[in-house]
């Protein structure tokens, strides 16, 4: 009935709200993981965003100083020469590239002062969430699409990423609405949309592996949107690279050389993946859930476009966790791939209904699709 989708849409909103409030009365250490509200790289997002809301150095860096001596992790101690480029070059270089989060923030610290950092990624979440219900509303599945939304308000690691003042929740949310529009805009027009999201994710923060992994799909669909992306995330990247050329800001606990980095590499990249999924395991088994599903959804069809695009997002995501070789960070770096795994179930959901053994065949069976939407008819274009 026609009352049955705004009646789903608005009850998602309010288990999106109920987890949100929750995070934002409930937060701290938790199982001695800092689920605070701001986190410590957040401190150089702030100081930004009062920079660009009008204020002086110091009068930006004393305010988040104060902040942060009663409401991050005890213990966090900031000094001014900590926001000073000469001081501090490291986390000034890399928060210099890092400038939408910070200047889409500027407006909402200048009226609300420092909880207004915590609006973008909240609203981030938000936008991801209504993505998740319009895939399913897409393929008519808006109650496993609602099951979808009630396990993720659930995940602490969602509300942990989502509800901080860092950019890896506006990232997830710039990267899963690529994925929307990938699904919803013909192939011939659709590289002008996310040429611009590449430029948005960006001045986000890293995220050229998400990119490229998108432009190697479209290789085989469309390949002037390919090179295009292909070619965009690489000047995309440029400004981090520029900003940071030594090979002390890749793979974490390999030696200082470049080279000595490419060895312990693989090294790093498997004990990401098992430092990850065992985080997920201990408290996270809602979003494990989910994973979990869709990996093997994929690895059942491997020849649809659904499984196909969380794969090889996976592997970017987990290429980046690698990169950057910080062990325990719950899923942060992986966040965008939260809406495709999504996808992958709800555009298999037949699974779920008939008979299992058939309907594993069947998708197997499937001959190859040349769009992303792997529910739409080839005929009728």
């Amino acid at each position: 009935m026609l009352y049955r989708v705004p009646l789903t849409y608005s009850l998602c909103f309010l288990v999106f709200l109920t987890s949100v409030l929750s995070r934002l009365l409930f937060n701290g250490m938790i199982f001695d993981f800092d689920y605070h509200l701001y986190q410590p790289d957040g401190a150089v997002y702030s100081y930004m965003a009062m920079k660009y809301a009008g204020l002086s150095h110091v009068e930006a860096a004393q305010r988040v100083i104060d902040w942060y001596a009663v409401n991050a992790e005890p213990g966090t101690q900031l000094s001014l020469s900590f926001f000073s480029p000469e001081t501090n070059p490291g986390v000034w270089s890399l928060g210099s590239t890092r400038v939408l989060y910070p200047f889409i923030s500027a407006p909402l610290v200048h009226f609300l002062g420092m909880p207004g950092m915590l609006v973008v990624p909240i609203l981030s979440m938000l936008l991801c969430l209504t993505i998740i219900m319009r895939l399913a509303h897409h393929v008519n599945q808006l109650f496993l699409g609602s099951v979808l939304i009630f396990l993720l308000t659930l995940s602490p690691t969602m509300t942990r990423w989502f509800v901080a003042n860092i950019t890896d929740g506006l990232l997830a949310a710039v990267v899963g609405s690529a994925l929307y529009l990938a699904l919803i805009l013909e192939k011939k027009l659709v590289w002008i949309p996310l040429v611009v999201l590449v430029a948005l994710g960006s001045i986000t923060r890293f995220s050229a592996p998400y990119w490229i992994a998108l432009a190697i799909i479209y290789w085989f669909l469309h390949k002037k949107t390919s090179i295009i992306l292909f070619v965009t995330s690489m000047l995309g990247v440029l400004p981090t690279l520029l900003a940071r050329p030594d090979s002390n800001s890749i793979v974490v606990g390999a030696g200082d050389s470049l080279g000595e980095k490419i060895v312990y590499f693989p090294l790093s990249a498997l004990r990401v993946l098992f430092i990850e999924f065992a985080q997920l395991a201990a408290i996270d088994r809602s979003l494990l859930a989910i994973l979990v599903a869709a990996i093997l959804l994929s690895l059942m069809s491997l020849r649809r476009q659904s499984s196909q695009l969380f794969l090889i997002m996976g592997l970017a995501g987990w290429f980046i966790g690698a990169l950057n070789g910080v062990l325990g960070v719950n899923f942060r770096f992986q966040l965008p791939i939260i809406v495709f795994a999504c996808w992958v179930i709800l555009d298999q959901a037949e699974i779920f209904r008939n008979r299992p053994v058939g309907n594993i065949l069947q998708i197997v069976g499937d001959k190859p699709k040349k769009k992303l939407n792997s529910r739409q008819e080839e005929d009728g274009k």
